[in-house]
């Protein structure tokens, strides 16, 4: 596999949402033309040795899971989706309600993993939502949600414990 392949690979992973091929080709600082020739090198990888596989959405592409192993993924995101949340989820949640709105980049950053996976497991449980960026149009935030209030029985986020120093804290991580 070419070199360029494996730089889209690997901001296609830590990008969790997919990218747009003009901003691949922005950030590679190539020609549309050769990011496209590298993707369809990479698809070629990875549909030869992984379980993995692109997926082309118009202009977005994403690292998603290979059809040969769906039954697998989708039992277990059932599983992930429907018991408790785990402690990492806790803890994303806890980021997004004390420091939100926040873009996904930063709460990976205050927790040092990529945290797509479990933002989108709140997400469809319904205790965060997404928004657009009014600073950046192609970014989203995220925040708590309505059913996150009223699931703890708040009428605001500023009433969750301690909410003033904790969001002083964070606020000063990044």
């Amino acid at each position: 596999m070419e070199e360029l392949a494996k730089k889209i690979e690997a901001l296609l992973f830590v990008s969790g949402e997919g990218l747009a091929i003009s901003r691949l080709a922005s950030l590679l600082e190539k020609s549309e033309a050769d990011i496209k020739s590298a993707l369809a090198d990479l698809e070629k990888h990875l549909g030869e040795h992984h379980a993995i596989a692109l997926l082309k959405d118009q202009d977005k592409i994403s690292l998603v899971s290979a059809k040969e192993v769906s039954k697998l993924v989708e039992d277990f995101a059932k599983e992930e989706f429907a018991g408790e949340l785990t402690r990492a989820a806790l803890e994303a949640l806890t980021i997004v309600a004390y420091k939100g709105p926040v873009k996904r980049v930063d709460i990976d950053y205050i927790r040092g993993v990529n945290s797509s996976f479990i933002i989108r497991n709140l997400l469809m449980r319904g205790l965060v939502e997404r928004v657009r960026d009014s600073k950046d149009s192609r970014a989203y935030l995220y925040r708590v949600s309505a059913d996150f209030l009223k699931f703890f029985g708040l009428a605001s986020i500023s009433q969750l414990p301690d909410y003033g120093s904790y969001k002083e804290k964070l606020d000063e991580i990044k």
